[in-house]
């Protein structure tokens, strides 16, 4: 199925449910939504609850090799 054929609605849902925090551990989902769009917690928050998923469920972060092998 080629991109073209899902709405833009669909693909912003898609990067808000699998957005991941850019830090090390656990952060909040509206965390992880304000790091992936670059917008503030406010409007993060409201893009999670627009999308039906909690802002406040804990989404885990990058992993570091080094520190958690």
């Amino acid at each position: 199925m080629p991109v073209t054929d899902y709405s833009d609605a669909d693909l912003v849902k898609r990067a808000v449910r699998n957005a991941k925090p850019n830090i090390n551990g656990t952060a909040p989902r509206w965390v992880a939504v304000m790091d992936t769009f670059g917008l503030g917690r406010t409007y993060a928050y409201e893009l999670c609850r627009l999308h039906d998923l909690n802002p406040d469920d804990p989404i885990e972060g990058a992993r570091c090799i080094s520190c958690n092998p």
